[in-house]
């Protein structure tokens, strides 16, 4: 059995093999006060280009929701609306980060145009809805 070397002579360890320009990070926030938000509604929150992967995605509490039972949220996009994140608790303290993964794991590729999203939902008196950051890291994965 033989070892065969497919890797091409201009590439190195450590270095690019493709441009740094291929990964970056999506980041929104998202004043749900300002957007008016209501139980059930869906914020578009990432815009998200054909060829894409996106790798993860994380929300950070910048202001917490002062729901008297509850306040949640999902993150997915218009095929599931948890396939990020099943649940964000809007009432976590400041500076709280959220990852845990939905459905589609860590990540997802995208072979049409297509935005992440935020669904909330409220639950009890409300006075503040709450603000958050939501963040993705991408990869583009073709070279259009």
């Amino acid at each position: 059995m033989a070892t065969i070397n497919g890797i091409p002579s201009n590439v190195t360890a450590g270095k690019r093999f493709k441009t740094l320009d291929r990964v970056f990070i999506l980041e929104n926030e998202l004043n749900f006060d300002t957007l008016g938000a209501a139980n059930g509604d869906v914020v578009k929150a990432l815009p998200v280009a054909n060829g894409l992967r996106i790798l993860g995605v994380e929300v950070e509490i910048v202001t917490p929701s002062d729901a008297a039972t509850s306040a949640n949220a999902t993150v997915g996009d218009t095929s599931d609306d948890d396939g990020f994140i099943a649940s964000v608790n809007l009432k976590g303290t400041a500076g709280t980060v959220t990852t845990t993964p939905g459905a589609y794991g860590y990540s997802r590729r995208y072979t049409t145009n297509d935005t992440i999203n935020v669904t909330v939902a409220y639950s009890g008196a409300t006075t503040v809805k709450g603000k958050i950051k939501i963040r993705a890291i991408a990869v583009k994965m073709t070279d259009a």
